[in-house]
Formats: C-alpha cells, structure tokens, sequence
C-alpha cells in the first residue's frame, strides 16, 4: 500500500513539473514571437522598404515627372510603410492645377509609381465676372475672360468655387445637379448631335444648343437624360444639315419647327406688334404651326 502511495505522489509531481516546463517554453517561444515582429516592424519602418525607385506614368502635358514627385512631397529614401499615400495624393491635386487625378501605387519592397491623368478642358462657365474654364469632370482649370476654343458653353450658372485647382460649385444646388446630368451625358458619349451649349438661367426652360444648328427648349430640369435622348431621335429624322426650333411638348412629344418659317413667322408676330403698337389697333397674334412627333424613347 505504501509503495502506492508513494509512486502516485511521484507520477503527479513530475506532471505538474511536464506542465510547468511547457508553459515556459509557451512563454518563450511567445517572447520570441514578439520580439521578432517588433525587429521586423522596425525594420520595415527604419531600413526595410526604403524608396530606391519613384516611376511617374500616365499623361500629364503640363508637368514633368520631377514637378510631379515634387507635388507629392516624396522623395528618394521615404520609407514606404510610413508613407501616407492619402495625404501624398491630396498634396499632389492641390499643386498640379491641370491634372484629374493622382494615384499612388506601392511595389515592395523599394519602388513607388505615381500614376496621373492630366485635365481635359470641356466647358466654359460663363458668368458675371468672366469665363471658368472646366475639365471633364467638373475641376477649374483657369479663370479668364477668354473662353477656351471648341468648348460646351454653358450659361446660366453662378459659381460659388472660382479657384483653379478647385471642383467648381454653384451657389444654387440645382444648377450643380443640372450641370452634373450634363456632364455625364456629355462625357459617356454616344451623342448622335454634340451638344455645344446650354443655358439654364431659367430652370424651368432650359435652353440646349445642338451643333450650332438646332436649339432645344426642354422645358424643366427633370428627367434630362430621357428629354435630350428623345430629342435626338427627332433631330436625327430630320436632314442632317437641317436648321431649325424644337420644343419639348409634354412629356413624350417634341415640336419641330424649320428655322426660316419659325424665324418667319416670328418676325411677322413683332411686325405685327410694332403696327399694333404704332396705330393703338388690336391685331391677333397667331401661333406658328408645329409638328409634334410622338416617339417613344428606347428602354422607356
């Protein structure tokens, strides 16, 4: 009995020293763990990961890759785990006023690439005080009182934001959001008739100029994605060297009148009413003839 006992107090002491040696080899090994990341972190934040190479790509007319790196405030030996790549970007659109965009790639371990797409003038903003010229997407590129060549034109619309460099703004939301729905339009493509301006002093009677030969009235500023997609495909029933007046009637039919007759008729309505006005007579004004087309809209 006693030679029981005896091993049974040696068989637990010498598990409970098994577990005692193993926690301290876990506690080791988790110590050497830790250790090696913080070498490791370290090292990547210290001599790993250093910049030895800065690529430029992209298209930027108005800038050399130095004006570019420059911009961004990097330079060779930054390390690039600690590089704030966001703030780097931000940096970099601030300074470069003719460039859309700024995006910076990291390539482990020592080579960063700055990838930049330069503006594309687009619109000139008239307003009060002169002519914002507009990139693509919205972003001011000068402020001048000679609009760019070959641009949209677009009036009607009070800029709160003037800066070059900055995302142009209005001071009404409206017009943001008109301008914004024809920026798109304009910039997807596929206009069968370019649109080369627009005027939404009225937002009730927004005024769209196609091809410098057809002048679009289409109403109110809703659904204009829908209204200039079906005036297009009156314009293109029309001959393609075709001047003339078309007007949004309702919401699924167009008035087209030819340039001559509705200019016509319309001189003969101010005759009318200078004589009316000469002789203190009443005289009838009588509205010209229109030609409704009722065509439905692919997908609507």
């Amino acid at each position: 009995m006693r030679d029981v006992e005896k091993m049974s107090m040696e068989h637990e002491t010498s598990s409970r020293r098994s577990r005692r040696r193993r926690r301290g080899l876990s506690a080791y090994a988790a110590m050497v763990v830790v250790l090696a990341v913080v070498v490791v972190v370290t090292l990547s934040m210290t001599v790993l990961f250093n910049i030895k190479t800065i690529r430029v790509t992209g298209n930027a007319d108005s800038y050399t890759a130095e004006d570019i790196v420059k911009a961004t405030g990097i330079s060779i030996g930054d390390n690039m785990v600690r590089l704030n790549v966001s703030e780097a970007e931000e940096k970099a659109l601030a300074a470069l006023i003719r460039v859309e965009s700024v995006t910076i790639d990291r390539q482990f371990p020592s080579t960063l690439e700055i990838k930049v797409q330069k503006c594309t003038p687009a619109y000139n903003v008239v307003y009060e005080y002169g002519t914002l010229i507009v990139s693509e997407h919205g972003r001011i590129l000068e402020n001048s009182m000679d609009p760019g060549q070959g641009l949209v034109k677009i009036t009607g619309y009070d800029p709160e934001e003037t800066t070059p460099g900055k995302i142009i703004t209005a001071k009404e939301e409206r017009s943001d959001k008109i301008f914004s729905a024809f920026r798109d339009l304009i910039y997807q493509g596929g206009l069968n008739v370019p649109i080369v301006a627009v005027d939404m002093a009225d937002y009730n009677d927004i005024l769209v100029n196609f091809d410098n030969r057809i002048q679009f009235d289409m109403g109110n500023w809703s659904e204009i994605n829908y209204k200039i997609r079906f005036a297009e495909q009156v314009i293109a029933e029309q001959a393609a060297d075709k001047e003339g007046y078309l007007v949004m009637v309702g919401s699924n039919q167009c008035a087209f009148r030819n340039k001559a007759e509705y200019e016509a008729s319309q001189n003969a309505i101010e005759s009318a009413a200078n004589t009316e006005a000469e002789t203190g007579t009443e005289t009838g004004d009588t509205p010209p003839e229109t030609t409704a087309t009722d065509t439905p809209v692919p997908g609507q």
